[in-house]
């Protein structure tokens, strides 16, 4: 019964490392693809870059990136000063294009804005043409999260894509969006987008419409409306 019982304790022990060896590594993948990355210039900013994919866990977002949006596109040229870039959003939604500019700084290996609501950033690892930004934004005392994945190519490879995936899982993030590569992007001479704040704050409504009803509040126009369909 000795020898039994000495099998069985050397049985356990070699489960138990198997076990550790088996799960340590993911932690620490997850460790090492949500580490920002330092950013010592706003160079590797510049340039043109198409949202290639996107998840936001904020309530609507999905609803917004899956049936609203068609694409997105940025053009980031250099700023007023060295750690300055301005942003150009081009969007295209229901087929209509738009575009909106707006001013992002970079210091400490973070960026912030100001378009309506302030907003922050980092940047995580991805591929080498790619640029993953992680932003956090808080409206009406609600912080949310979003994880934008742009590339120089309109096509990720599966790997490429698989770890984007990865980091969104080890961030409990909503399932990402993909755009359609064969949709045409929005032209660099799209008009500015029209009343732009208005428009954005009535994004925010229809993406905050389901939190706002779990806490009581009683729908508006753009709930029923929504609701009725």
């Amino acid at each position: 019964m000795g020898n039994v019982s000495m099998l069985v304790v050397c049985v356990a022990v070699i489960f138990s490392l198997v076990s550790v060896s088996q799960t340590a590594p993911v932690s620490q993948t997850c460790e090492e693809l949500l580490k920002p990355l330092e950013m010592k210039t706003t160079d590797p900013l510049k340039g043109k870059w198409s949202v290639v994919a996107t998840s936001n866990n904020q309530p609507g977002a999905k609803t917004l990136n899956t049936v609203l949006i068609t694409n997105i596109w940025w053009d980031i040229v250099p700023g007023t000063q060295d750690n300055m870039v301005d942003a150009i959003i081009y969007t295209k939604m229901y087929g209509e294009c738009s575009s909106k500019i707006f001013n992002i700084s970079a210091e400490n290996n973070n960026l912030s804005w100001i378009y309506i609501v302030p907003s922050t950033a980092v940047f995580l690892p991805t591929c080498a043409d790619c640029l993953l930004i992680q932003t956090t934004t808080t409206i009406n005392g609600n912080t949310y999260t979003s994880l934008d994945l742009a590339s120089k190519r309109r096509v990720l490879n599966d790997a490429e894509l698989v770890q984007f995936t990865t980091q969104l899982d080890c961030l409990n993030m909503p399932s990402k969006v993909v755009f359609n590569p064969k949709m045409g992007l929005c032209p660099e001479i799209s008009g500015p987008t029209p009343d732009p704040e208005e428009l954005y704050r009535a994004l925010v409504n229809f993406m905050e419409m389901d939190l706002l009803a779990d806490k009581g509040h009683k729908p508006g126009m753009l709930e029923k409306t929504t609701a009725s369909h």
